[in-house]
Order: C-alpha cells, then sequence, then structure tokens
C-alpha cells in the first residue's frame, strides 16, 4: 500500500528547497565575520603607534620596569631631545618607612631610565616622574652616559626630608 505525499527513498538527496535557509545563513555568517575582520583592521591601522618615536621607546623601557599600564604619558622634544614620562610607581607603599620607599622610588627610576637610554641615540636626556595616584614622589632625571650613581633624584610629596 502506497501512502499519499512524497516519502524520501534511503539514499536520495534533500531538495534544494530544503538547502536554500542553510545557505542563506552559512552567507550571513559570512558577511558577518568579514566585517568584523575588517572593521579589526581599520582599527588596529588608526590606533597603531610608531615603534620607532622616541617617546613611544622610552614609554615602553618605563612600562617593562613598573609595570604594563603604569605609563600615564609620554613626550619627546625633538628641539632639545628630552624624553618625559609620568608613570605609576610599582614598588611604592605607604605603610613602608620613608627612607625603604626612596631606596625603591630610586632604583624604580634610574633602572627605567638606564634602560630607556640604552641604545636610544634620539634621546639625550630623560626625566621620569613616579607617581603613586596623583601625588608625586619622585623625578628622575638622567643624561646618555651618565653613571647609574650620578643620575639625579628629586624626592616630592611624602618622601621629601623634614
Amino acid at each position: 500500500m502506497r501512502r499519499s505525499g512524497r516519502v524520501r527513498a534511503a539514499g536520495r538527496r534533500t531538495p534544494r528547497r530544503a538547502l536554500l535557509p542553510w545557505v542563506l545563513w552559512g552567507l550571513g555568517v559570512l558577511v558577518v565575520a568579514g566585517g568584523v575582520v575588517a572593521a579589526d583592521r581599520r582599527w588596529q591601522a588608526a590606533t597603531q603607534v610608531d615603534p620607532t618615536d622616541p617617546a613611544v621607546r622610552v614609554a615602553g623601557a618605563v612600562r617593562s620596569i613598573s609595570g604594563t599600564d603604569s605609563v600615564r604619558r609620554a613626550d619627546y622634544d625633538p628641539a632639545t631631545k628630552v624624553a618625559r614620562v609620568e608613570a605609576a610607581s610599582k614598588y611604592y607603599d605607604a605603610s613602608r618607612p620613608v627612607g625603604e620607599n626612596r631606596e625603591y622610588l630610586a632604583t624604580e627610576g634610574r633602572l627605567a631610565a638606564q634602560l630607556a637610554l640604552h641604545e636610544n641615540a634620539a634621546v639625550s636626556e630623560v626625566r621620569i616622574s613616579l607617581y603613586a595616584r596623583r601625588t608625586r614622589l619622585v623625578t628622575v632625571t638622567a643624561r646618555q652616559g651618565q653613571k647609574f650613581e650620578d643620575m639625579k633624584v628629586e624626592y616630592s610629596g611624602p618622601l621629601v626630608s623634614p
């Protein structure tokens, strides 16, 4: 006995009409994915930073010492070859004695300055200011060829000597 309507026999293909929604869904996914990739490439091109910029190199040196999210501002003056960086200190702890904090911050700033000047002929002087929140704690000034212990360290805020 035969039933009315169509019966799909084993091994027969699905009608083309049944595949159409799947094909359209796949094309929609490809279009959306292409749009996301295009938007990402456009954003990367707009936000890309020139790695040869001296301010970027100096800020990178400070980040490697003080942490990846430490740098607040970095700028470079090509006329004087001076780079300035403002960063949050990684090693300051208000519960420590003043002398210990001074030593830690001087070392943090000097190491960052030393690394920033290493094989960076575009920069003749670096000024690194380290902060705890909005309070400037120390400013380290270093010049090309200057020894670690000869770098100028100026304390401010809670680290100023009484």
